[in-house]
Protein backbone atom coordinates (compact mmCIF):
# COMPACT_ATOMS: atom_id res chain seq x y z
CA UNK A 1 0.00 0.00 0.00
CA UNK A 2 3.00 2.30 0.72
CA UNK A 3 5.17 1.54 -2.46
CA UNK A 4 1.35 2.22 -4.71
CA UNK A 5 0.73 5.51 -2.69
CA UNK A 6 4.61 6.74 -3.55
CA UNK A 7 4.57 5.43 -7.04
CA UNK A 8 1.39 7.48 -7.10
CA UNK A 9 2.94 10.78 -6.10
CA UNK A 10 5.65 10.25 -8.00
CA UNK A 11 3.52 9.90 -11.09
CA UNK A 12 1.61 13.15 -10.50
CA UNK A 13 4.83 14.92 -9.59
CA UNK A 14 6.10 13.64 -13.44
CA UNK A 15 3.02 14.98 -14.55
CA UNK A 16 2.97 18.36 -13.56
CA UNK A 17 6.66 18.87 -14.29
CA UNK A 18 5.71 17.81 -17.50
CA UNK A 19 3.01 20.03 -17.73
CA UNK A 20 4.94 23.03 -16.81
CA UNK A 21 7.90 22.03 -19.76
CA UNK A 22 4.78 21.92 -22.40
CA UNK A 23 3.06 25.22 -21.10
CA UNK A 24 6.31 27.43 -20.79
CA UNK A 25 7.38 25.75 -24.33
CA UNK A 26 8.17 29.31 -25.97
CA UNK A 27 10.68 29.81 -22.73
CA UNK A 28 12.37 26.22 -22.97
CA UNK A 29 14.18 26.38 -26.82
CA UNK A 30 17.21 27.61 -28.51
CA UNK A 31 17.66 31.04 -29.38
CA UNK A 32 18.89 31.27 -33.43
CA UNK A 33 16.96 34.57 -34.16
CA UNK A 34 18.34 38.00 -34.27
CA UNK A 35 16.90 40.20 -31.29
CA UNK A 36 15.03 43.22 -32.30
CA UNK A 37 16.93 46.35 -31.06
CA UNK A 38 15.83 47.68 -28.10
CA UNK A 39 16.87 50.09 -24.85
CA UNK A 40 19.40 47.86 -23.96
CA UNK A 41 21.25 48.15 -27.36
CA UNK A 42 25.31 47.95 -25.82
CA UNK A 43 26.97 51.07 -26.53
CA UNK A 44 30.58 51.28 -26.27
CA UNK A 45 32.23 54.69 -24.98
CA UNK A 46 35.99 55.27 -26.37
CA UNK A 47 38.38 57.25 -24.28
CA UNK A 48 39.78 58.84 -27.65
CA UNK A 49 37.49 58.38 -30.70
CA UNK A 50 40.66 59.89 -32.64
CA UNK A 51 42.18 56.21 -31.85
CA UNK A 52 41.96 53.12 -34.40
CA UNK A 53 42.55 49.77 -33.18
CA UNK A 54 43.85 48.43 -36.61
CA UNK A 55 45.23 44.69 -36.92
CA UNK A 56 46.74 42.98 -40.15
CA UNK A 57 46.13 39.48 -41.11
CA UNK A 58 48.97 36.68 -40.18
CA UNK A 59 49.57 33.02 -41.57
CA UNK A 60 46.26 30.43 -41.05
CA UNK A 61 46.09 26.63 -41.43
CA UNK A 62 43.67 25.11 -44.01
CA UNK A 63 41.59 23.35 -40.98
CA UNK A 64 41.43 26.02 -39.11
CA UNK A 65 40.13 28.40 -42.74
CA UNK A 66 37.18 25.68 -42.76
CA UNK A 67 36.70 26.26 -38.81
CA UNK A 68 36.01 30.05 -39.70
CA UNK A 69 34.14 29.39 -42.60
CA UNK A 70 31.68 26.98 -40.84
CA UNK A 71 31.58 29.48 -37.77
CA UNK A 72 30.81 32.46 -40.71
CA UNK A 73 27.86 30.53 -42.51
CA UNK A 74 26.53 29.97 -39.27
CA UNK A 75 26.66 33.49 -37.90
CA UNK A 76 25.35 35.02 -40.93
CA UNK A 77 22.37 32.92 -41.22
CA UNK A 78 21.63 33.66 -38.15
CA UNK A 79 22.14 37.64 -39.03
CA UNK A 80 24.62 37.55 -35.74
CA UNK A 81 27.14 38.97 -38.71
CA UNK A 82 27.34 41.30 -41.30
CA UNK A 83 30.15 42.13 -44.24
CA UNK A 84 31.54 45.72 -43.45
CA UNK A 85 34.56 47.74 -43.53
CA UNK A 86 35.82 50.50 -40.70
CA UNK A 87 38.76 51.70 -39.13
CA UNK A 88 39.15 49.36 -36.29
CA UNK A 89 39.70 46.27 -37.47
CA UNK A 90 40.68 43.33 -35.15
CA UNK A 91 42.07 39.57 -35.55
CA UNK A 92 40.45 36.32 -34.89
CA UNK A 93 41.89 33.50 -33.06
CA UNK A 94 41.43 30.52 -32.07
CA UNK A 95 40.96 28.64 -27.89
CA UNK A 96 41.72 25.04 -27.63
CA UNK A 97 38.87 23.72 -25.48
CA UNK A 98 39.48 20.83 -23.03
CA UNK A 99 38.23 18.27 -25.76
CA UNK A 100 40.91 19.96 -27.99
CA UNK A 101 37.93 21.38 -30.13
CA UNK A 102 38.57 24.68 -31.22
CA UNK A 103 36.59 27.90 -30.43
CA UNK A 104 36.54 30.61 -32.33
CA UNK A 105 37.23 34.56 -30.56
CA UNK A 106 38.17 37.91 -31.78
CA UNK A 107 41.18 39.75 -30.42
CA UNK A 108 39.48 42.97 -29.07
CA UNK A 109 42.57 44.04 -26.90
CA UNK A 110 43.43 46.59 -29.20
CA UNK A 111 39.66 47.92 -28.75
CA UNK A 112 39.33 46.79 -25.43
CA UNK A 113 42.42 49.48 -24.06
CA UNK A 114 40.22 52.61 -26.14
CA UNK A 115 37.05 51.79 -24.48
CA UNK A 116 36.17 53.16 -21.00
CA UNK A 117 35.45 50.90 -18.13
CA UNK A 118 31.67 50.29 -16.74
CA UNK A 119 31.91 49.85 -12.72
CA UNK A 120 28.65 48.22 -12.28
CA UNK A 121 29.03 45.40 -10.24
CA UNK A 122 28.59 41.77 -10.75
CA UNK A 123 26.67 39.57 -8.15
CA UNK A 124 28.30 38.70 -5.14
CA UNK A 125 28.60 35.03 -4.67
CA UNK A 126 28.74 35.00 -0.95
CA UNK A 127 25.51 37.47 -0.65
CA UNK A 128 23.52 34.66 -3.32
CA UNK A 129 24.58 31.96 -0.82
CA UNK A 130 23.36 34.12 2.16
CA UNK A 131 20.24 34.69 0.70
CA UNK A 132 19.50 31.02 -0.08
CA UNK A 133 21.05 29.33 3.55
CA UNK A 134 18.00 28.90 4.78
CA UNK A 135 15.58 27.70 1.90
CA UNK A 136 14.51 23.80 1.56
CA UNK A 137 13.83 24.10 -2.03
CA UNK A 138 15.68 26.04 -4.83
CA UNK A 139 15.82 25.48 -8.54
CA UNK A 140 18.38 26.92 -11.10
CA UNK A 141 17.69 28.05 -14.37
CA UNK A 142 20.44 28.53 -17.26
CA UNK A 143 19.76 31.12 -19.77
CA UNK A 144 20.66 30.25 -23.33
CA UNK A 145 23.31 32.41 -24.77
CA UNK A 146 22.94 35.23 -22.77
CA UNK A 147 25.15 37.53 -24.49
CA UNK A 148 23.87 37.11 -27.74
CA UNK A 149 20.12 37.81 -26.81
CA UNK A 150 21.63 41.28 -26.36
CA UNK A 151 22.11 43.71 -29.72
CA UNK A 152 25.16 46.33 -30.10
CA UNK A 153 23.93 49.52 -30.64
CA UNK A 154 23.50 50.44 -33.97
CA UNK A 155 26.52 53.27 -33.82
CA UNK A 156 28.94 51.14 -32.46
CA UNK A 157 28.33 47.92 -34.78
CA UNK A 158 31.76 48.92 -36.51
CA UNK A 159 33.70 49.01 -33.63
CA UNK A 160 33.17 44.83 -33.24
CA UNK A 161 34.62 44.38 -36.80
CA UNK A 162 37.04 41.36 -37.65
CA UNK A 163 39.29 40.62 -40.53
CA UNK A 164 39.86 37.33 -41.86
CA UNK A 165 40.72 36.22 -45.44
CA UNK A 166 37.54 35.49 -46.95
CA UNK A 167 36.18 39.63 -46.20
CA UNK A 168 35.33 41.78 -43.04
CA UNK A 169 32.81 41.39 -40.70
CA UNK A 170 30.87 43.16 -37.84
CA UNK A 171 28.44 41.91 -35.06
CA UNK A 172 25.12 42.85 -34.42
CA UNK A 173 24.68 40.91 -31.01
CA UNK A 174 26.50 41.72 -27.61
CA UNK A 175 29.66 38.95 -27.68
CA UNK A 176 31.63 37.82 -24.91
CA UNK A 177 34.81 39.09 -25.78
CA UNK A 178 34.56 42.74 -25.34
CA UNK A 179 35.14 44.43 -22.12
CA UNK A 180 32.05 45.52 -19.97
CA UNK A 181 29.90 43.21 -21.45
CA UNK A 182 29.44 41.36 -18.26
CA UNK A 183 28.54 43.85 -16.03
CA UNK A 184 26.59 45.30 -18.81
CA UNK A 185 24.77 42.33 -19.09
CA UNK A 186 24.24 41.99 -15.36
CA UNK A 187 22.50 45.30 -15.27
CA UNK A 188 20.05 43.83 -18.06
CA UNK A 189 18.88 41.08 -16.25
CA UNK A 190 18.92 42.68 -13.10
CA UNK A 191 16.34 45.03 -13.89
CA UNK A 192 14.44 42.01 -16.22
CA UNK A 193 13.40 40.44 -12.79
CA UNK A 194 14.40 43.16 -10.56
CA UNK A 195 10.55 42.96 -9.11
CA UNK A 196 11.81 39.11 -7.56
CA UNK A 197 15.35 39.96 -6.97
CA UNK A 198 16.58 39.45 -3.13
CA UNK A 199 12.95 38.13 -2.39
CA UNK A 200 13.08 34.57 -4.20
CA UNK A 201 15.57 35.72 -6.71
CA UNK A 202 19.42 35.72 -7.17
CA UNK A 203 21.37 35.98 -10.74
CA UNK A 204 24.85 35.69 -11.71
CA UNK A 205 25.28 36.59 -14.94
CA UNK A 206 23.28 33.63 -17.04
CA UNK A 207 22.55 31.50 -14.24
CA UNK A 208 19.42 32.24 -12.30
CA UNK A 209 18.81 30.99 -8.41
CA UNK A 210 14.54 30.64 -7.32
CA UNK A 211 14.42 29.57 -3.76
CA UNK A 212 11.94 29.12 -1.22
CA UNK A 213 11.21 27.73 2.69
CA UNK A 214 7.61 25.90 1.59
CA UNK A 215 6.97 23.91 -1.95
CA UNK A 216 3.80 25.40 -3.21
CA UNK A 217 5.24 29.03 -2.79
CA UNK A 218 8.18 27.90 -4.49
CA UNK A 219 6.15 26.46 -7.70
CA UNK A 220 4.79 29.85 -7.78
CA UNK A 221 8.03 31.58 -7.65
CA UNK A 222 9.33 29.53 -10.58
CA UNK A 223 6.15 29.95 -12.95
CA UNK A 224 6.67 34.06 -12.05
CA UNK A 225 10.29 33.62 -12.90
CA UNK A 226 9.67 31.69 -16.01
CA UNK A 227 6.74 34.15 -17.33
CA UNK A 228 8.89 36.80 -16.91
CA UNK A 229 11.89 35.51 -19.08
CA UNK A 230 8.74 34.68 -21.13
CA UNK A 231 7.72 38.01 -21.31
CA UNK A 232 11.44 39.53 -21.92
CA UNK A 233 11.58 36.94 -24.94
CA UNK A 234 14.41 35.01 -23.07
CA UNK A 235 15.22 31.39 -23.26
CA UNK A 236 16.67 29.36 -20.59
CA UNK A 237 18.37 25.80 -21.70
CA UNK A 238 16.28 23.16 -20.22
CA UNK A 239 19.23 20.55 -20.31
CA UNK A 240 20.83 23.20 -17.85
CA UNK A 241 18.46 23.38 -15.46
CA UNK A 242 17.32 21.69 -12.06
CA UNK A 243 13.61 21.96 -10.88
CA UNK A 244 12.52 22.13 -7.19
CA UNK A 245 15.42 20.30 -5.67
Amino acid sequence: MIINTLEEINKRYQEKMLNLKNKLKEVLHSMNQLSLHHFYDHKIELINKEMSSRSRLYQMFNHKLQKIKKYLIKHLNKEFIFFSFTLYISLILFIKKKDDSLRFCVNYRKLNALIKRDHYSLSLIDEILTCIQESKYLTWLNIIVAFNKLRMHSGNEDLTIFIIFFNLYKYHVMLFELINELTFYQHYINDVLFKYLHQFCQIYLDDIIIYSKILKKHKQHVRLILNRLQEADIQININKCKFHV
